[in-house]
């Protein structure tokens, strides 16, 4: 792509320290994520869980029913298990958002190995985010370690998109421990 005859530099990395409480700050290089980012959330299996539907009942407990006399449904937002999900969903796309963020730092790495990308099974996408986000824990990075990454990540991308932005929000190792 050109720009007034001028290729369009599309490789940018960026300098991100991240302050420590001891006073040494974690340096790293990140870059913007691409544009197929999303799709390839959902191409590796990575989607929004989907509320279970309840039944609508009325004060009395009975079911409300439309004109067709069927019984109306709601999507149970409190759903206890649909909440895990989704926080868990939240989690891994934030994950992944770091990892993809970091491809052009060449003084990080992780133990975890990237799913080949044929691999369209969303079990072994999965599995990695939860790994690459035990090895987050491991080296002592905290919730606010991970929003100060999304944030810069989001703030690099030019993204106004809601998906990193609730991500940031949904880091729980509560919920790590319960997941596996």
């Amino acid at each position: 792509m050109k720009l007034s005859g001028q290729n369009i530099e599309t490789v940018t990395v960026q300098p991100f320290s991240l302050r420590r409480p001891h006073g040494d700050d974690l340096n790293f290089q990140i870059s913007p994520l691409p544009l197929s980012f999303q799709s390839s959330l959902r191409k590796h299996g990575i989607v929004t869980p989907i509320a279970p539907l309840k039944i609508t009942r009325d004060s009395t407990g009975k079911p409300l029913r439309d004109s067709n006399c069927l019984a109306i449904t709601h999507a149970d937002q409190s759903d206890s298990s649909y909440l895990e999900g989704l926080e868990l969903y939240h989690q891994r796309v934030a994950v992944l958002a770091i990892v993809e963020a970091l491809r052009n730092d060449p003084s990080i790495s992780f133990e975890a190995a990237i799913p080949p990308e044929q691999n369209t099974s969303g079990d072994s996408w999965m599995v990695f985010a939860d790994t690459i986000f035990e090895e987050f824990e491991k080296a002592g990075f905290t919730s606010g370690d991970l929003i100060s990454f999304c944030d810069e990540i989001c703030k690099l991308s030019n993204m106004l998109d809601h998906h990193l932005q609730e991500a940031q929000r949904n880091f729980s190792s509560q919920l790590r421990t319960n997941s596996t």
